[in-house]
């Protein structure tokens, strides 16, 4: 068994072999060798020539070991010494992130079984970082280790451990230079979405002293031969940092600055930006169009994301999955509750088919937690009557959950998708509802970044003069 890693007899397919056929014919095996090992290790979890073997595994044979693990109590306690190492997670993030779906399992099994991989990641990186801030310290953890790790977790919907690991990564960045400002960013985006709406309010400050810095540095870089991928950096960044900035104020009810944010952001975009960050650019923009009643617009810039998901990542992904509720909360806002329901089930089955029904357990999914309760508040048909209910959920959850429970922290954030709503009861209903054309996701055509960069122009000019009053009135 100590020797099984040397000569692996798939390591080629998992380190980049080009054979198609290779892959389609050796997969069985390769599954029913990862399962082997995984029930001959769970009948003996203290072998130390098993876990010395796991070690020596290629970085994607390892992640899928780890994910077969699930479900074997007897692993548990090997899956997370494993899993708190947050230099191997950064590699997985780094190296495997065209598909993190073994990993978000790993997690979801672990803490459904009262082991919390997230909060040992944020032990072991800062014993790490207070090793590497001595003389001779290790030289291999950085700023950037954290930033993956904290990413990840903010994705995954694990932001109140995500700020931790943020807050260690940002003192491992040197201080006043650009490379903070990734930091910042995804710091204020994991405080925004947890709720703690002062403490990303300093970081909004702090983002806002150095992004002048960036500007006057992407300014430099223009035009010089040799400059353009730092050019398209500081770019990227700044269009990062004011989707952060739309985000931030969407969660604190400031719609209309979150909607200004959100069209700076869309327009910094070139053809040249990653597809993630126009994704959530994208969906942000969507939230804000909801909150200003232009539900037309938002429809066709969700369109827009649906087509860029299936671009780059595919149809059975938890990115289109996540898409897919943004859409449910779109036809619920439109007063289209069949739709809603009907799409969201086809969310809840791509989960299921990515992590198994573990997933659709509601303390440990990713995405839109509450949509079951904005769902039965929306159809009393009367905002009181959706408030008070969501009130009386809210009291029940807090008599039993701890104050940073995933489901409370979301519970807390239903109150600004409520106010996405029109009710069908409304006497302010928007005429802009009746507007809004049903489409079927599934026949949404994949499009690339280009094409989306050349939506935009048309997106500015869609409501000039909403945009025009909306200045007036800051």
């Amino acid at each position: 068994m100590y020797h099984m890693a040397k000569y692996w007899p798939l390591n080629d397919i998992h380190m980049g072999a080009n054979s198609t056929c290779l892959l389609q014919n050796s997969k069985p095996l390769y599954r029913l060798a990862i399962e082997a090992i995984t029930r001959n290790f769970s009948n003996n979890p203290r072998c130390p020539n098993y876990r010395a073997a796991v070690d020596e595994l290629p970085l994607g044979t390892r992640l899928d070991l780890l994910a077969e693990m699930c479900d074997y109590p007897s692993l548990v306690d090997v899956q997370l010494q494993i899993l708190s190492d947050p230099l191997l997670v950064s590699d997985f993030i780094r190296c495997l992130s065209g598909d993190l779906t073994p990993l978000v399992q790993c997690l979801q099994w672990l803490h459904s079984v009262k082991k919390s991989v997230p909060i040992q990641l944020f032990r072991q990186y800062k014993k790490l970082a207070e090793e590497k801030i001595r003389p001779g310290g290790y030289s291999r953890l950085d700023y950037r280790c954290g930033l993956r790790i904290g990413t990840f977790l903010i994705e995954t919907g694990w932001t109140v451990e995500a700020i931790g690991i943020l807050q260690l990564a940002l003192q491992l960045a040197r201080f006043g230079r650009e490379e903070e400002l990734p930091v910042l960013r995804q710091l204020m985006r994991a405080q925004t979405l947890a709720g703690k709406l002062i403490n990303a309010s300093k970081t909004y400050e702090l983002i806002q002293q150095m992004l002048p810095k960036v500007t006057w540095l992407a300014n430099f870089a223009h035009g010089i031969p040799g400059k353009e991928n730092e050019l398209q950096s500081l770019h990227d960044l700044q269009i990062a940092v004011f989707h952060s900035f739309s985000l931030y104020h969407f969660e604190d009810s400031y719609v209309q600055l979150s909607y200004l944010c959100g069209m700076e952001s869309l327009n910094r975009i070139s053809q040249r930006s990653p597809s993630r960050l126009v994704i959530d650019v994208l969906r942000q923009l969507v939230r804000a169009c909801l909150g200003l009643r232009m539900y037309t617009k938002a429809a066709f810039i969700l369109k827009l994301a649906i087509g860029l998901v299936v671009q780059n990542y595919g149809r059975v992904s938890a990115l289109y999955a996540e898409t897919l509720e943004d859409l449910a909360i779109l036809w619920l806002a439109c007063n289209k509750v069949g739709e809603s329901v009907i799409v969201y089930a086809d969310a809840q089955q791509i989960f299921k088919q990515l992590y198994g029904s573990r997933n659709l357990s509601i303390s440990l999914a990713q995405g839109n937690l509450t949509y079951g309760l904005c769902l039965q508040a929306y159809v009393t048909g009367r905002r009181e009557s959706a408030l008070l209910l969501i009130a009386k959920t809210l009291r029940n959850y807090k008599r039993t959950l701890a104050p940073d429970h995933r489901m409370l922290i979301q519970v807390l954030r239903l109150r600004v998708t409520m106010d996405l709503l029109t009710f069908p009861n409304s006497v302010n209903r928007c005429t802009d509802v009746l507007q809004v054309e049903l489409f079927d996701h599934n026949n949404i055509e994949p499009l690339s970044v280009r094409d989306i960069n050349a939506q935009i122009e048309l997106i500015q000019q869609w409501d000039y003069n909403v945009k025009k009053q909306t200045m007036q009135t800051l």
